[in-house]
């Protein structure tokens, strides 16, 4: 029997949905790579390049249920002038379930 409540990331790119199974201890990009979603990734999930910029949307007008920013992931956003909502995959940790949107043309 499965649980009633599954956590979930729910993600949208375009016009296409995924909802991906969440582990808090698995960064959003991993968790969306081993579902073969395709995000646009490029140092290894290090912060470095910002290529796989998401925005968190919150669930109306709450915080989203993720970690905090880092000192490298807020210099890498500030970097391509980006605020929250927007956060980089690879440093995002959920608790429960979230959506994300991968933008169309990063």
């Amino acid at each position: 029997m499965e649980p009633k409540n599954k956590a979930v990331i729910r993600c949208v790119k375009g016009d296409r949905v995924w909802e991906v199974p969440l582990s808090p201890v698995v960064s959003v990009l991993n968790l969306l790579l081993r579902e073969g979603i395709p995000i646009p990734h490029s140092c290894g999930g290090k912060a470095l390049c910002g290529t796989c910029r998401v925005r968190v949307v919150s669930d109306k007008g709450k915080p989203a249920p993720i970690n905090g920013m880092g000192p490298r992931e807020a210099e890498r956003l500030g970097s391509l002038h980006l605020d929250p909502p927007y956060r980089l995959a690879c440093q995002i940790y959920a608790r429960s379930s979230v959506t994300i949107e991968i933008p169309v043309d990063p």
